[in-house]
């Protein structure tokens, strides 16, 4: 699992590199085999005017599912990637289930069980 960082509006340090990297790992992990790419954007909406302004969007790119996108606002960087890694994880178990689902379905493959 290819996993990119983008700070945008302040600089990226190795604290909140790794935090990052541990969050999703930890999120989306056993998900590995499904998921091609995941995308970080880190962003300070409101720069030093204070207030809620601290966003972590994660794209995840999946194989032949699309793509899921998860966000979250906070006023701490590590509490809103906290918060979007678990919206993530839980996005991705919903596809996943449904496409699961789906597949048991199939008309073609009667009886057809598919595992995770």
């Amino acid at each position: 699992m290819l996993i990119e960082t983008r700070a945008i509006g302040f600089s990226l340090t190795d604290g909140i590199l790794r935090h990052v990297e541990s969050r999703v790992e930890t999120a989306l992990g056993p998900f590995a085999r499904w998921i091609l790419r995941v995308t970080v954007r880190l962003d300070d909406v409101n720069a030093d005017r204070g207030g809620i302004d601290k966003r972590c969007s994660i794209v995840v790119a999946m194989r032949r599912h699309g793509v899921e996108i998860a966000e979250a606002i906070d006023t701490d960087l590590y509490a809103a990637i906290n918060e979007a890694a678990t919206r993530a994880r839980r996005s991705v178990i919903r596809t996943a289930k449904r496409h699961l689902t789906l597949a048991r379905r199939d008309a073609q493959r009667p009886g057809a069980l598919v595992t995770l």
